[in-house]
């Protein structure tokens, strides 16, 4: 019965390691941040073009557009296809966005802005859920070089409830 125990507790330390190691691999993934660029300075980070970053996780939850003014809550899924963006106040929440890779033209994506975003400058950057960043580029790039236009919401975007006009 001992034998048995000190197996099992093995098996759980070992299995406890591998995730703490494959966390380790992914760590600042899907988080919007300012980036520290090589030779750098702060100038030289507000002359960059517009950002394109991701976000997953508990980061999703609770929009910031929804759950006020009579809206319920909205908690987004990596599948959504929405956005975040740093805003003075609520001026940005419900529209739509057709973004544009900079770098790649032909890629495009529209998402619906329902969050703001922390790690954003205002005007600067949207940060995006893993499905919509993927159409723009790879999860791996991190961040993208992006430009945006507010757009009429196509009736594929959900979440489709917003305040009254």
């Amino acid at each position: 019965m001992k034998f048995l125990t000190c197996i099992s507790l093995c098996i759980l330390v070992i299995a406890a390691l591998v995730n703490v190691v494959k966390a380790a691999e992914i760590k600042g993934r899907g988080l919007a941040s300012v980036m520290q660029f090589a030779n750098s300075t702060s100038t030289d980070l507000d002359k960059r073009s517009n950002r394109g970053t991701w976000y997953s996780g508990n980061d999703l939850k609770n929009a910031a557009c929804y759950d006020r003014n009579g809206l319920p809550a909205y908690s987004a899924t990596i599948h959504s296809m929405i956005g975040a963006m740093a805003m003075k106040k609520f001026e940005n929440c419900y529209k739509c966005m057709k973004i544009i890779n900079n770098k790649s033209k032909k890629k495009s994506v529209t998402v619906k802005i329902v969050d703001k975003c922390a790690g954003c400058k205002v005007g600067k950057a949207i940060d995006l859920t893993p499905a919509a960043f993927q159409k723009l580029g790879n999860l791996d790039l991190g961040v993208l070089d992006i430009s945006w236009k507010v757009v009429k919401c196509p009736s594929s975007i959900s979440p489709k409830y917003g305040p009254k006009k």
